[in-house]
């Protein structure tokens, strides 16, 4: 799966998910159900990483199965701007023009994220047209 189409936006996924963690963290949110101190954003930040990075180096290394436990990761990591929309308008006593700035960078994460997924499924096709013409011309 050595796309480097894929590879830089499952990076992309990565450095949003990072990015959307370390805002919520922040006070200017005013939510009471995302009370995360540093210490915790660094513990989340950990591990994404270490969960991105394992399936980036498998496909780097050109490991086909790769993009599956990417796939896993990215669709895990989409849950996170999914619940900064509810949080932002639910739960949150942010101004108006966090609430919309906080929800457009989900929205944006999220169709990184589905973008990500259609590069994906190009390159699974791709990979099967090339391996049924193996299979059938030979």
């Amino acid at each position: 799966m050595r796309d480097r189409n894929v590879i830089a936006w499952a990076i992309v996924s990565m450095f949003g998910f990072i990015a959307i963690n370390f805002l919520m963290s922040q006070s200017f949110v005013h939510s009471a159900n995302v009370q995360m101190t540093m210490t915790e954003f660094w513990h989340t930040t950990l591990i994404a990483v270490i969960l991105y990075m394992i399936p980036i180096v498998m496909a780097a290394l050109n490991w086909k199965p790769s993009f599956y436990f990417m796939g896993l990761v990215i669709a895990l990591y989409t849950l996170s701007p999914i619940s900064v929309l509810f949080n932002m308008w639910s739960d949150s006593g942010a101004s108006i023009m966090i609430k919309l700035l906080m929800s457009a960078f989900s929205l944006a994460l999220m169709w990184g994220n589905a973008y990500w997924l259609v590069l994906a499924l190009r390159l699974r096709k791709k990979q099967q047209d090339r391996a049924d013409r193996k299979r059938f011309n030979h």
